[in-house]
């Protein structure tokens, strides 16, 4: 007999819009459980995030009611996790236990017990979980087979549930069958009928499922397969009416007498796919190659024991992005400990959940989903940030008109620079650069955007979808020439980067990053010295630039902030020390708005006289502008960016080419504008390159 113990996962990230909620609900959420309601020999459990708990008590409450009628009837179990559908690992020890306190609450307020089983995000795990994990009250996890495979387990070995323990805390441990997933709901009816029948070769064998909810109606083409075909309706049905044969549980009836398979110790792991996305995009396609010829020599089963990806927080390394958001994060949270006693409770309260809320773990990585390239999702993670920074700004600036630190915020080994003011906060990095700028009356990280860098998987945009029946391989084009958009960087953006650059130099050069990355030029550490009346506050940076023909060029840079008028002034000052110097200067100024082909959304100038305007997703050389601007009206922002001397502006769009569930697709990441100078300079010769950023912010409320 088949014990298949069903467990499936409903989610939306923080920021995701409504009407994706909305569609997800109508296509999936809502069907699968008008067909579980008609099939009472079936139980289940599953697991809502706190997210989506959320907005379903907001806009659907029926639907909880409807899960708590089926939870008293012993037909649904709920499972716990982190409230905000966190990496578990990549939280300290205190916001592990928060957040899955703060979903236990709540489900036991929902649905009129607490949970005692708990579905791990992404199945990310590491071994240092167990007693979080434990210490909340939880007794059992869901994993995946590969978990258990890479310490020598066959998925014959997995007909039960293990014991784990670290620093004397117990917990127990699901394997999930990969074969029987990848098949639901996928292969038909029948095939997934005999495939679990081939697996009863044991008087009760057990058989954990577990995958997303969404898969059941939301991914691309299911809900015409699972609902409108009747798929799911069928296999129900099937299993119902073979009661010797199938039995269809919640994990908590795996707990059975005979299915504790004993000690086990798993390392840092998460299921197959993504130990493959993890990796860095020219390993990825050596590892799909070694993986190949395993298989093909017939050895891929045996080989998974020694040969898989690497684990989760190698995402931090190949995205710097998102290493930024956990870091500054971490950041927020060590602050937050310093000043608790200083806020009150209230303000302490709601600054934690804000950095719970930034910690949810949809934009922190990229595989088959958008992921980190969606704007919209990074853009909600940092509005939680700078809520949390509003929050204790009382307690950190003290009425002082800004707060100056140096330190290492983001553990690369080099110095960082944080400016706070009531008004925003900058973060300089080693090299002169910005990679935080908060507006913290509209709530935006105003550069974050995303660098183009090479997927693995750009290579099939050309070629054509890669073998294999997962959906990753199943993905196309979603428009026509998307092969002309893969353009690298040839560094990660940053605010007002310089690129020292030949002269002649063309835009088109610019923008195709031919030629690139130019000249090299270095920056020793920070100064912050108040301006006068207390009126701003200048950041100096002193470096020196190589020339390719041996001239040595020092470069004053200087960052000066005005508190009252929101005006950032930025000048370089060059003094030719050795030789002649003779270069294009062009300093990037970032602007990551949402939407670059909204009609409320766009930039703005004079050319000759004539008032000119195109969408933030444009680009152009504007020869002999001093001033361009950018609105978003939306946000009720507008910038600008004047600059003293340049011969020209230059603006383009920021376009990644990534996947998502629908297929490969261009994304707006944001509009730089760059300023551009010819410099000439003999030696002793000195000059200046100085450019000025306005902005006017609306309170929306947010």
């Amino acid at each position: 007999m088949i014990r298949l113990l069903w467990t499936l996962h409903n989610h939306q990230p923080v920021g995701n819009f409504d009407f994706i909620f909305a569609r997800a609900y109508d296509r999936a959420y809502r069907p699968f459980l008008e067909v579980l309601k008609e099939h009472p020999g079936i139980r289940v459990s599953l697991h809502f995030s706190g997210i989506l708990l959320d907005w379903l008590e907001e806009h659907r409450p029926e639907y909880l009611r409807d899960v708590r009628t089926l939870c008293e009837a012993g037909r649904v179990e709920i499972l716990a996790g982190a409230y905000y559908e966190a990496i578990l690992p990549m939280l300290r020890d205190a916001d592990r236990e928060g957040q899955i306190a703060k979903l236990v609450r709540r489900v036991e307020a929902l649905f009129g017990s607490a949970p005692r089983g708990l579905w791990l995000a992404e199945r990310v795990w590491e071994p240092s979980l167990v007693a979080s994990i434990a210490r909340c009250g939880i007794e059992y996890v869901v994993l995946d087979g590969s978990h258990f495979k890479m310490v020598g387990k066959t998925e014959a070995q997995l007909d039960g549930y293990f014991e784990t323990e670290d620093q004397g805390y117990r917990l127990k441990l699901f394997p999930i069958h990969d074969g029987v997933r990848d098949t639901i709901p996928f292969s038909s009816v029948e095939d997934a009928v005999a495939n679990l029948r081939r697996l009863d070769t044991a008087p009760q064998v057990q058989i954990v499922f577990g995958d997303d909810g969404e898969k059941f109606g939301d991914w691309p083409q299911t809900f015409e397969t699972v609902y409108t075909e009747g798929w799911l309706n069928r296999f129900f049905s099937a299993l119902e009416a073979e009661p010797e044969s199938f039995a269809v549980l919640p994990l908590r009836e795996g707990l059975a007498d005979g299915k504790n398979l004993g000690l086990i110790y798993l390392p840092p792991a998460s299921y197959e796919e993504m130990m493959a996305w993890a990796q860095n995009a020219d390993a990825l396609p050596k590892f799909r190659q070694l993986q190949h010829f395993l298989k093909e020599s017939g050895k891929g089963d045996e080989a998974s024991l020694f040969v898989h990806g690497i684990f989760w927080r190698n995402f931090l390394v190949k995205y710097p992005e998102s290493n930024r958001m956990h870091k500054q994060g971490l950041r927020l949270l060590r602050r937050l400990d310093e000043v608790r006693d200083s806020l009150p409770a209230e303000a302490v309260e709601a600054a934690t959940d804000h950095l719970w809320q930034s910690q949810c773990n949809c934009a922190y990585w990229h595989g088959v989903f958008g992921g980190l390239y969606l704007p919209h999702l990074r853009f909600a993670l940092y509005r939680q940030l700078i809520a949390a920074q509003k929050r204790m700004d009382s307690a950190l600036l003290q009425d002082a008109p800004y707060t100056w630190e140096e330190g290492d915020w983001n553990f690369d080994g080099r110095p960082e620079y944080l400016l706070n003011t009531p008004q925003v906060l900058l973060s300089f990095t080693a090299g002169g650069a910005v990679d935080q700028f908060w507006l913290k009356r509209t709530g935006i990280n105003l550069c974050d955007t995303l660098t183009r860098r090479r997927e693995a998987y750009h290579g099939s945009i050309v070629s054509g979808p890669e073998e294999g029946s997962k959906l990753e391989h199943q993905l196309s084009a979603k428009e026509e020439g998307l092969q002309a958009f893969l353009v690298y960087d040839s560094r990660t953006r940053e605010d007002f980067s310089e690129w020292l650059l030949p002269v002649g130099t063309s835009f088109e050069e610019y923008r195709r990053q031919n030629n690139f990355p130019g000249m090299e030029l270095n920056f020793g550490r920070a100064a912050c010295v108040p301006l006068p009346e207390g009126e701003g506050v200048e950041i100096r940076f002193e470096g020196l630039a190589r020339m390719p023909e041996g001239a040595l060029v020092a470069v004053e840079k200087v960052y000066a902030l005005s508190f009252e008028k929101n005006i950032l002034e930025v000048a370089w000052n060059f003094k030719c020390r050795q030789g002649q110097a003779d270069f294009c200067f062009a300093a990037e100024t970032l602007f990551c708005l949402l939407a670059g082909n909204a009609p409320d959304r766009y930039v703005f100038w004079n050319e000759a006289g004539e008032n000119k305007r195109d969408i933030l997703a444009s680009h152009g050389e504007m020869l002999g502008v001093k001033r361009v601007g950018l609105a978003d009206e939306w946000l009720r922002l507008r910038c600008g960016v004047e600059a003293k001397g340049a011969f020209a502006l230059w603006r383009d769009a920021i376009e990644t080419v990534s996947r998502s569930e629908d297929g490969y697709e261009r994304v707006y990441q944001g509009t730089v504008v760059a300023p551009v100078w010819n410099v000439h300079l003999s030696e002793g010769a000195e000059c200046r390159a100085q450019m000025r950023m306005e902005l006017e912010e609306e309170s929306v409320g947010w």
